[in-house]
């Protein structure tokens, strides 16, 4: 039972957080703030679903479906994870906090921002005179980066055949980001944006996107502990090694944007990047500790489960066969 949980831990976190979200619907439908908002998300789950059948569908005739619907399938979880955060305000997740009588903690973290710093961190940023359009443009990039990093890493270790690191980025990210929803309703936290300032708008807050995404997805108590600043590092760390020095130089780069970006938008507290960032070390070895022991200890590529890297060679294998027999074959192209 134990190997079996280990094993399949992933699915298991994907399919019942799939099967919470869909029993729930027809008992509190989902509420967006523009008729946008709910077209954008009826648009993307059917097209995800219709893709996905037809997928399934043409994996019984096809073997390059097959290996295409395996390389789907381990993504899957972590695309599901990423895309699960706007669940949390379309599936009324506050209510769970009112229930429960928790208040929002917004004093309590500006007040360990003015213990620790002086004032919140974005106060300074705004002092030193790094308010302006240019730097808040080049922080919205870093912003919007974040949830690419987790996709783009598991992509990147899946067509190098490494299944060993695939599985543990894999692993770091699904727990991490359900475990950190969960910390979301029981530490509600706004953020400095809730709070009123002498500060201008910022750029970001003037784009129709950004009043879009916020009106429609976001979810009012996202802040503690800021999975902005945890995940890219974590990504960071438990793949130290694995990149070549070039990647890994960038991947500073942009982890470092990315959390300097939370505080000079104004998205969270100096005190929600702390516990970001020690949030990743109990993450981490809670990811290393659920993983298959073969899997976890397994430095080769292509040790223990290798569906991934099989799937991907697999389906490059059938595409250079196909075009091989195309060229033994030129009338049938005729």
């Amino acid at each position: 039972m134990m190997n079996f949980l280990r094993r399949y831990l992933d699915e298991l976190l994907t399919g019942s957080f799939l099967c919470l979200i869909f029993s729930l619907v027809p008992f509190y439908p989902p509420v967006f703030a523009t008729p946008g908002g709910r077209a954008l998300a009826q648009w993307v789950l059917r097209s995800a679903f219709l893709l996905f059948v037809l997928l399934l569908a043409a994996a019984r005739f096809n073997s390059r479906a097959r290996a295409l619907l395996r390389i789907v399938l381990e993504i899957a979880p972590v695309v599901v994870a990423v895309l699960g955060y706007v669940s949390l305000k379309l599936m009324h997740a506050s209510a769970v906090t009112a229930w429960l009588g928790i208040q929002s903690k917004d004093q309590w973290m500006m007040t360990a921002d003015i213990v620790l710093f002086g004032k919140t961190p974005y106060l300074w940023l705004a002092q030193w005179g790094l308010d302006s359009p240019l730097f808040l443009q080049v922080m919205s990039s870093f912003y919007g980066l974040y949830p690419f990093m987790p996709i783009l890493a598991v992509i990147w270790f899946l067509f190098r055949g490494d299944t060993a690191q695939l599985r543990l980025v894999r692993r770091t990210m699904v727990i991490s980001l359900f475990a950190g929803y969960c910390c979301y309703i029981l530490v509600p936290v706004s953020g400095p944006l809730s709070i009123s300032t002498p500060l201008a708008p910022i750029f970001i807050q003037s784009t129709l996107t950004y009043t879009f995404l916020m009106g429609n997805f976001r979810y009012a108590f996202d802040c503690f502990p800021s999975l902005h600043t945890a995940n890219p590092w974590l990504l960071l760390w438990i793949c130290r090694g694995k990149f070549p020095r070039w990647f890994m130089a960038i991947a500073v780069i942009a982890c470092a944007g990315i959390t300097l970006s939370t505080i000079a938008l104004r998205m969270h507290y100096g005190i929600d990047d702390i516990a970001g960032l020690v949030w990743l070390f109990p993450i981490a070895l809670l990811a290393r500790k659920t993983l298959p022991r073969v899997t976890a200890q397994s430095s080769s590529p292509l040790h223990g489960t290798s569906a991934a890297a099989l799937a991907v060679v697999e389906f490059g294998r059938i595409g250079r066969r196909e075009n091989i027999s195309a060229n033994r074959n030129p009338e049938c192209n005729s």
